[in-house]
């Protein structure tokens, strides 16, 4: 039992080792960099970008019955607007998750006193200066502490190069000596070997505790941030039900318009040939008697009729629901669309394995595709065309991209037959966005979640 006990304890050499490899460990010192300039930067930050917006909060309250500090009320608010989307962005930048930032009420069709009656009144806005005070302390605090601590990381590395001008009197020496107490005094010729020693062992220590400075110091900007530049929970929760009814809208639109295409089509196709094969078989019957000949004409166009109504039938049910589609997957499906194109087109995919992709949006993607491709025949003037389809694994997506060298000027416009495509992706619960430059190249993208559950 004790041999056992003994056999797993780490030694002395394990537990040194151990600690030598955390410490350089790469992923330890990834985000070092970045963060250390992000607060290196909060301190010339905090002492202008605040001090001016107190400054205009301050002025502008007192003259606000002159409708001067109205105006000034303003500015102090659209730069507490623009500096916490700066820190919004800068934490982004320095390894912190992303914070969505609030929505904004919609100024450009309102009136100039309900403008400054929605930016004066919002509780963001005020959330955003409140914040622009507190950095002012924030931010001069955290930046001042990175600054020492990084000057001394350099003052021990480069100690050596400068101790020869750096003058010491004793009284200095004396009170280093409480510091650092020692049993005897070392001689004049050791005080420059010890004092390099000493900067070089404070620097060793400040670049080892450096990770942990910046990662907290960080973490802190981070949970300030969060609480007076993010949304509030019910307004996550409310743009998440405005996207759901968007999306649910989008799919209903797509699917109205799809079934009344397929009403025209079978009114137009199917239905007319029907009813000819009705007539024809009725004529034949009349004929048997008296001209049999005619009859069995008529019979033998009937049965040609029959044979171009089925089909038709067959292309209205491959529109439906591709055979392909559902024996071989959606890449087979996709290489056929390719392969039918009259544009010479070619087809990429990239699948994960783990990563299942639901029944109806293979379906939905088949079908974007195949109204991309007859956009890209009517009014692309293209000459090749690629699709590339993959997987992202990480965001539980399809990722989809159509890429042509026609003409290019395609534009989402409501009524045409981008914006239905586009309602259809909604539809799906994913996105859609086209770069169609004048001159081309045009670039269709879909990003559509694997699963709709």
């Amino acid at each position: 039992m004790n041999q056992n006990t003994q056999s797993k304890t780490p030694s002395v050499a394990q537990t040194i080792g151990s600690a030598f490899r955390s410490l350089f460990d790469r992923e330890r010192w990834a985000l070092v960099p970045r963060q250390s300039v992000f607060l290196l930067t909060a301190l010339p930050l905090a002492l202008t970008v605040p001090v001016v917006m107190i400054c205009l909060v301050s002025i502008g309250a007192g003259l606000t019955i002159l409708g001067v500090g109205i105006v000034l009320l303003l500015v102090a608010a659209y730069l507490a607007r623009w500096f916490g989307a700066l820190e919004i962005r800068r934490l982004a930048w320095a390894g912190a998750s992303p914070i969505e930032p609030p929505i904004w009420p919609e100024l450009a069709a309102q009136t100039w006193p309900q403008r400054v009656r929605l930016v004066l009144f919002d509780g963001h806005q005020w959330s955003y200066v409140v914040y622009g005070g507190l950095y002012l302390v924030l931010g001069t605090v955290t930046g001042s502490v990175a600054l020492v601590w990084i000057a001394s990381i350099f003052t021990g590395a480069t100690r050596w190069l400068w101790n020869d001008w750096a003058a010491t009197s004793p009284e200095e020496l004396a009170q280093a000596g409480l510091w650092w107490p020692t049993l005897w005094s070392p001689p004049p010729f050791l005080h420059g070997p010890l004092t390099i020693l000493a900067y070089t062992v404070l620097g060793a220590a400040a670049l080892v505790g450096l990770p942990w400075l910046t990662r907290n110091m960080v973490a802190l900007h981070d949970r300030i941030a969060r609480v007076f530049l993010g949304r509030y929970s019910p307004e996550e929760i409310d743009a998440q039900m405005a996207g759901l009814r968007r999306s649910r809208q989008s799919g209903m639109a797509a699917e109205g318009r799809t079934l009344r295409k397929l009403e025209r089509d079978l009114h137009d196709g199917p239905q007319q040939q029907l009813l000819r094969l009705q007539l024809d078989l009725a004529a034949a019957q009349r004929k048997f008697s008296s001209d049999p000949e005619h009859a069995a004409r008529l019979v033998q166009e009937a049965a040609l009729r029959s044979a171009q109504t089925l089909n038709e039938l067959r292309s209205l049910v491959r529109g439906l629901a591709p055979p392909i589609l559902q024996d071989r997957g959606l890449a087979a499906a996709l290489a056929a669309l390719a392969e039918r194109n009259a544009i010479p087109t070619t087809v990429s995919t990239a699948f994960d394995p783990n990563l299942e992709i639901e029944a109806a949006v293979q379906q939905g993607i088949y079908f974007v595709v195949a109204e991309l491709l007859a956009n890209t025949i009517k009014h692309s003037t293209a000459s090749s065309v690629a699709i590339v389809c993959r997987t992202d694994a990480a965001e539980q997506t399809v990722v989809v991209t159509l890429v042509d060298d026609g003409q290019g000027g395609a534009k989402l416009l409501p009524g045409h037959g981008l914006s239905g495509i586009a309602e259809r992706v909604e539809g799906l619960g994913g996105q859609f966005s086209i770069a169609s430059p004048q001159g081309g190249p045009t670039t269709a993208t879909l990003r559509i979640p694997a699963g709709l559950s």
